[in-house]
């Protein structure tokens, strides 16, 4: 009975807002397996000066919603919102487990309240994964994130969003290996899966397209640490398969490769903190950024199909003065362009009954640009933390044109004031 109660708590006990947060609360399962237990409440509110496009009551914000003018050409869209939600709380179970050939092994449980679309309120899987560890090598297996999105260089940012759609992000089912020769350098190499982040196409968002094309994603990342300095690059492929048949019924195997490829740095100093990172992506949907794919070619008898990427580059900065433990500002800045595509796009296929089928893919087809800028400030005492953040975002909604450039643009804004308390268990 006492051991069933102490895995209660620890189900149901909240976890800490990073995963490099030490969990100092320890409760035994067992003699032998402990458990790991901790957590944060989270209550948050904030503003906005116009609607926007998010995720769960907006609180991940992607960017401004286009201009909508009714007759009198006022823009419907123009309207502010303010809403407040506790949905991020989390928690965060770390099992220590037996040594498995000389291996550490340790389990990692973690989740939050933030559930799905229109379902929010309800507890949803963040992390499950399982690490053994040797002293120079490490294998993970299980949900974790994306290996593009790398702890300790990632956005600070208050607002849940950590930078996206500027930053790659997303937590996925994955293998992954990583040999570290020495205390100054690593290598790592995973084959990813989709589940919950997904790539785009003629079914709508679906884990489909990357499963139909047999490989998994494939992600090799180097890492070198030289001090508190930590620099590295990355680079991910994914292959996917939009369809199984053409629309006269014939079997089809026309396939698409990506590519992402990044170099990123974290360079401390006694008093600065500053990340940086800069991103060439392709079709990068299921990393939550901007951009996607298109129909390049049609063969008008069997409908058989090829396709482009949509190329863009992103580049972010996240610093933070670390002088005190108290009182503590930073700052994120980025910003991701579209670069158009290598082979012309068709923007539209109308089949024999005049009905018109989509042929690109993706998030923000038809934004050029989009801007942030968060100024932030951090109060901490004991177990509690006061934040505030001032978010600007700003993109240039237009006309996607053969090329895949994003022409004829107009540009919106939106201005957020986000106001967190933490409570740390």
């Amino acid at each position: 009975m006492k051991r069933i109660t102490l895995f209660a708590l620890a189900l149901f006990t909240p976890s800490y807002l990073y995963s490099d947060i030490e969990i100092k609360n320890v409760h035994p399962l067992t003699c032998d397996l402990p458990i790991k237990f901790g957590g944060f409440i989270k209550a948050e509110s904030f503003w906005d000066t116009r609607q926007v496009i998010g995720a769960r009551e907006d609180q991940i914000l992607l960017y401004p919603e286009q201009k909508e003018l009714d007759v009198d050409c006022n823009d419907i869209n123009a309207q502010g919102q303010f809403t407040s939600v506790a949905i991020q709380t989390r928690m965060r179970l770390e099992i220590d487990g037996p040594k498995i050939k000389k291996a550490d092994s340790k389990g990692i449980i973690e989740y939050d309240f933030f559930g799905k679309d229109g379902i929010p309120n309800i507890i949803r899987m963040r992390l499950a994964y399982l690490k053994l560890d040797w002293e120079k090598a490490q294998i993970l297996a299980g949900q974790a994130y994306h290996p593009l999105y790398i702890l300790g260089v990632d956005p600070r940012t208050i607002s849940f969003n950590t930078g996206i759609p500027i930053e790659a992000f997303s937590r996925d089912p994955q293998f992954r290996v990583t040999y570290i020769p020495n205390k100054h350098v690593s290598l790592l190499f995973a084959a990813v899966a989709q589940l919950d982040n997904l790539s785009d196409g003629p079914i709508g968002p679906s884990s489909t397209y990357l499963r139909d094309s047999v490989i998994p994603m494939l992600d090799l990342r180097l890492d070198t640490y030289l001090g508190d300095h930590h620099i590295g690059a990355d680079i991910d492929f994914k292959r996917i398969q939009p369809r199984l048949k053409t629309n006269t019924g014939l079997k089809t195997r026309e396939r698409l490769n990506s590519a992402i490829a990044t170099v990123y740095s974290d360079l401390k100093w006694d008093s600065v903190d500053t990340r940086t990172k800069v991103i060439f992506l392709q079709n990068a949907t299921n990393l939550n950024m901007t951009g996607g794919y298109a129909v390049s070619s049609v063969d008008s008898t069997t409908d058989r199909r090829k396709y482009t990427n949509l190329n863009g580059i992103a580049l972010w900065n996240d610093t933070q003065i670390t002088k005190s433990k108290t009182f503590i500002p930073g700052w994120f800045i980025g910003v991701i362009k579209n670069l158009g595509a290598r082979e012309p796009i068709i923007q539209s296929i109308t089949d024999a009954n005049d009905v018109v089928e989509k042929t690109i893919y993706g998030n923000g087809t038809d934004l050029n640009y989009v801007f942030r800028v968060s100024p932030r400030f951090q109060w901490k005492t004991k177990n509690f933390t006061f934040a505030v953040e001032l978010e600007y975002t700003r993109t240039a909604y237009g006309t996607i044109d053969c090329d895949g450039d994003v022409i004829n643009t107009t540009p919106v804004g939106n201005t957020r004031i986000l106001t967190s308390l933490f409570y740390y268990l």
